[in-house]
């Protein structure tokens, strides 16, 4: 009997095909991977980013401030647009900003010119000593912006359309983010946004 080593042409050829569709098969289940993964990534990314924007919105809120001479205002004008809630915003905050300043003069609007690259809810920043404001956009498909106040002045709580005051703040603010195509808003900042106002002036 005699021992033979090595493999015969057709046994290369079969371990070459097994070879070849496992590895077909793999690949496949690979591309399939990668390509659930592309979506849930971005998806993740954009909750991370509304998460981000409804945290800055809440920083801003929480740290806003009156301060007599400095002459800081709180000031929630309401407004309509087209039969669309279009409220106005504008504070001082000691919250931290990209700015890095002390005291941030911040101002929450729709942007609604055309003529300006930024669009929809945006935060307006402005030093308080040098001017210049910075914008972000929190969401650019924002078309209405309801703004409510909560008043605990003597010892009755009802929320309010506007408030405008240099000497005491609301003791709450609620914040609702609205458009005309609901699913065009990321969901975490569709939801009602409501802050509890600090009592230090």
């Amino acid at each position: 009997m005699t021992c033979r080593w090595g493999l015969t042409l057709i046994e290369l050829l079969v371990a070459l095909t097994i070879t070849g569709m496992v590895m077909s098969a793999g690949y496949g289940a690979l591309s399939v991977l990668v390509d659930r993964r592309a979506p849930l990534i971005a998806a993740t990314d954009a909750v991370a980013e509304a998460a981000a924007k409804r945290r800055l919105l809440v920083d801003l809120l929480s740290g806003a401030r009156l301060t007599v001479e400095r002459d800081a205002r709180f000031e929630g004008v309401r407004g309509v647009d087209a039969n669309r809630s279009d409220d106005e915003l504008a504070f001082m905050t000691n919250a931290p900003t990209p700015l890095g300043v002390p005291e941030t003069d911040v101002r929450l609007y729709l942007d609604r010119d055309g003529d300006t690259p930024e669009r929809g809810l945006m935060v307006e920043l402005r030093d308080r000593k040098l001017g210049g404001p910075q914008r972000i956009e929190i969401e650019p498909n924002a078309t209405g912006l309801e703004v409510r106040y909560l008043s605990g002045i003597l010892g009755q709580r009802a929320w309010l359309d506007s408030w405008v005051s240099t000497t005491v703040l609301p003791s709450g603010v609620r914040l609702t983010i609205s458009s005309e195509q609901p699913d065009s808003v990321a969901a975490l900042l569709r939801l009602p946004l409501v802050v509890r106002l600090g009592t230090a002036q």
